[in-house]
């Protein structure tokens, strides 16, 4: 990554940092987004629940980027929709 300007830390205290590897199971690109810690509670909530439900019956377990991946393609298809709808007026 390479940035046009010196970046400045943040002027807000991070709460939940967490440094690591990053698996990368099937990408095309990577991209960087912010995710507010409201919506990461909520994406390890279904996470849980689709793990949960995995297990009983019996398939694969969804990763982390699999949920991420299809909250923004339905996030996508709304935005979309919504789009379409402001053209026609």
């Amino acid at each position: 990554m390479i940035a046009s300007q010196q970046l400045s830390p943040p002027r807000i205290p991070l709460g939940r940092t967490e440094s690591g590897k990053i698996p990368i199971y099937e990408s095309k690109l990577v991209k960087v987004v912010r995710i507010d810690p409201e919506e990461d509670d909520r994406i390890r909530a279904i996470l849980g629940r689709v793990r949960q439900a995995s297990t009983a019956t019996k398939s694969d377990a969804p990763t982390e980027s699999a949920v991420i991946r299809q909250a923004l393609r339905l996030g996508l298809d709304e935005l979309e929709r919504q789009e379409r709808q402001n053209a026609r007026r």
